[in-house]
């Protein structure tokens, strides 16, 4: 396990200053500063591993996350008017989600650090999956849970070792993570700023190959749709397809629009200010959450996709259809497939694009 001797530095997505290779879990030191938190985008130089797409930490700690399975729904394709979906199933990763590629990335870099713990809050999957891949590195997981988090998450991450503090509101755990990361030297597993920022770039690169794999099966999608809350997985899947086009492997992006449960991004991009706070009360609860970040308006808005928002009856609705063809899913997850119709609607998608649907946990837990 090492750091990846071609990462060159990171760059501010908001106001294009440069900084050397570092832990940054707070963004652009000087968008902070300003108070605009902004994520910090990975820079890399010539890398000898010709064709793959470059990572933070090579030869990570792994529970064999990624390669999830790609599956045709021919039959949801033609009930949608679409010409093809793909349902690109993040539960086959280790603990059931999408948080394990993040986690991956993330925990073997707080190990290369120094760090012997890692603070994080969490509605749940990122806090099972930190847990999890911490346990594998031998370090200590704090994390931040909600009152009102399922109880067999809650069960999954004290199984793994995580130390779990509770807390009756989302907001109200991240003070707790920040001073955790601030004052006692824990690293930090996921945002804990107001306004967020994201989670630490090195762990958002994480998600980077979901493009690859999606190119490897279907080629160039047309439309890819994301579930999303602070927009870390539709920002890492973003920098994945980016990677193929700067470096020739592709001729286009796809677009990438986002799920949410009620209006925020598309509040955010009216403005074009992510400093919102948007509440809403949804059983949604891996996107639930009033802030949305800057790092999602900035998938959106270079992929040329859209907010798409999916109230619960819907999720519930296709979760249903999901259970039909024996996909368990969250409901989050599922709302990516109550958006197609709405995309459709809207004139987004035809009877000529080529979807993928991010299901993002097969809700084992909630």
């Amino acid at each position: 396990m090492q750091m990846n001797p071609s990462l060159t530095g990171l760059r501010c997505i908001r106001c294009a200053s440069l900084w050397p290779p570092g832990d940054y879990p707070e963004g652009c030191p000087n968008c902070l500063a300003a108070r605009h938190p902004a994520t910090l985008e990975c820079r890399y130089g010539p890398s000898p591993r010709d064709g793959a797409i470059p990572l933070p930490v090579l030869a990570p700690v792994t529970l064999g996350e990624g390669a999830t399975p790609m599956l045709a729904a021919e039959e949801l394709a033609r009930s949608e008017g679409v010409g093809q979906l793909w349902l690109k199933c993040e539960s086959a990763n280790p603990t059931g989600s999408h948080k394990d590629r993040m986690a991956a990335q993330l925990v073997s870099r707080a190990r290369l650090a120094g760090a012997s713990r890692v603070a994080a809050a969490s509605s749940g999957n990122a806090g099972v999956s930190l847990a999890a891949y911490c346990a594998a590195a031998g370090l200590q997981a704090d994390i931040a849970i909600t009152r009102n988090c399922p109880p067999l998450q809650r069960e999954a991450m004290e199984r793994f070792g995580a130390r779990l503090s509770i807390f009756e509101d989302s907001l109200g755990r991240w003070p707790y993570v920040a001073d955790l990361c601030r004052n006692h030297g824990a690293f930090a597993g996921t945002n804990y700023l107001n306004p967020p920022v994201g989670t630490h770039p090195y762990g958002v690169e994480g998600y980077k190959p979901i493009a690859q794999e999606i190119l490897d099966v279907c080629g160039v999608p047309t439309d890819i749709v994301v579930p999303t809350a602070r927009g870390d997985l539709l920002w890492g899947i973003f920098l994945g397809w980016q990677h193929l086009l700067q470096s020739g492997r592709v001729a286009r992006l796809p677009r990438l629009h986002a799920v949410e449960p009620y209006a925020r991004l598309s509040r955010a991009l009216a403005t074009g200010d992510a400093r919102g706070q948007w509440e809403g009360a949804t059983d949604q609860y891996s996107i639930a959450g009033g802030t949305c970040t800057l790092q999602a308006l900035e998938a959106l808005f270079r992929s040329g996709g859209a907010p798409v928002e999916v109230s619960d009856p819907d999720a519930v609705r296709a979760r249903q259809r999901l259970e039909h063809m024996g996909l368990g899913t969250e409901l989050s997850s599922a709302a990516a497939l109550a958006a197609v119709p709405r995309l459709r609607r809207a004139g987004v998608l035809d009877a000529e694009s080529t979807v993928v649907l991010m299901l993002t946990s097969d809700g084992r837990r909630g």
